[in-house]
């Protein structure tokens, strides 16, 4: 075992090797293992191994395993492994995993996970995860940071992040984090704690955001109810509305986004677009029957948390549906019109302006 004792400068092997360490170059078919610090170039048909810290790069057809600390790269047709703090860069087929801190990047097929601070940025086919992260995570499905993260957050599915966000998150599908000094953009979106922030999505809950019901009345719609929710740079609304019109009961849900800019101490303007499906005589009617509404609502505060509103409002009809002995009527939404045309394939489009009025609480 007097090789376990030697530190070589240059170590050629047709199957493996055993050293006490290294500073130079080392290549082996099979595998190498050092018992203490490496400082230079490993090859190995199959795992590379060092017990010690490792200066330089390590390049394996299946792992590399660094025990102490590791400055410098490895690269692994699988996985890759520091047991202890890292300033370097991994790169994968599969896996990258650091024990403890590490600067520098990841680059895997499928999982990155730093389990202490990340000064850097990770990239993976599936997922990354960190505590602490101060440059960025991309991925094709999920990025998990535990702590705080400066940078972005970039994924195909979900971003989780427990601390503050300074930076961005970008997801397929849903952005979570506890506090927001940036951007999230994603189909859901949470915020615990919004900073200076904005969340922008179908649905986003901020828990200190803006949060409002209003019952009101429209020219189309004579009874409505509609709840926003979000920031006020940038909500979303949930709204549904009944009308009876031509001796037809007219029921709809509809969705839209809208911002609030302050004009007074107790005075506010919204600017939203909304769309409804409306359905005729029937608890849902599949065929298309839309009002499509811009407004501009000015409000005032005449109460602690109670406002009354009221603006102008342009809407548009898109309709396919069919009425009246001739079948030539279109849909019963509009109570009349500016403009109006039907299509070849029989859509009918009616444009109209008109009023949306209520009280917010």
């Amino acid at each position: 075992m007097e090789s376990w004792n030697t530190i070589n400068n240059v170590s050629l092997n047709y199957f493996g090797a055993y050293s006490g360490g290294l500073s130079g170059f080392e290549a082996s078919g099979f595998f190498n293992v050092l018992k203490s610090n490496m400082s230079g170039v490993q090859m190995a048909g199959f795992f590379n191994a060092d017990m010690g810290k490792t200066v330089g790069a390590q390049f394996a057809g299946f792992v590399n395993y660094n025990h102490r600390y590791l400055n410098g790269a490895q690269f692994a047709g699988f996985v890759n492994v520091v047991n202890s703090q890292a300033e370097s860069f991994q790169g994968a087929g599969f896996v990258n995993v650091t024990l403890g801190d590490m600067k520098g990047a990841q680059f895997a097929g499928f999982v990155n996970t730093v389990h202490g601070d990340m000064n850097g940025f990770q990239g993976a086919g599936f997922t990354n995860y960190s505590q602490g992260n101060h440059m960025g995570q991309i991925s094709g499905f999920v990025n998990t940071n535990i702590g705080d993260l400066k940078g972005v957050q970039i994924s195909g599915f979900a971003n989780l992040n427990t601390g503050a966000v300074d930076g961005a998150q970008i997801a397929g599908f849903v952005n979570i984090t506890k506090r927001l000094k940036g951007v999230q953009l994603g189909v859901f979106n949470y915020v615990d704690s919004l900073e200076d922030g904005l969340p922008i999505g179908v649905l986003s809950i901020v828990r200190n955001g803006y949060r409002v019901f209003e019952l009101g009345t429209t020219e189309s719609l004579y009874g409505m109810v509609s709840f926003k929710i979000g920031t006020k740079k940038f909500y979303n609304i949930l709204s549904a509305g009944m009308a009876v019109r031509n001796d037809k009961l007219l029921w709809s849900y509809g969705y839209g986004i809208g911002t609030q800019v302050a004009i007074g101490a107790k005075a506010d303007l919204n600017f939203e677009g909304l769309v409804y499906h409306v359905n005729e005589d029937e608890w849902q009617d599949n065929k298309l029957n839309l009002l499509n509404k811009i407004q501009v609502l000015a409000s005032w505060n005449f109460s602690n948390g109670m406002s009354l509103f009221g603006g102008p409002s342009f809407n548009g009809v898109v309709s396919d549906l069919k009425q009246g002995d001739t079948q030539t009527d279109n849909s019963s939404i509009p109570p009349y019109s500016v403009w109006k045309k039907t299509y070849s394939n029989g859509t009918q489009v009616v444009l109209y302006p008109g009023f949306s009025m209520g009280v917010r609480f």
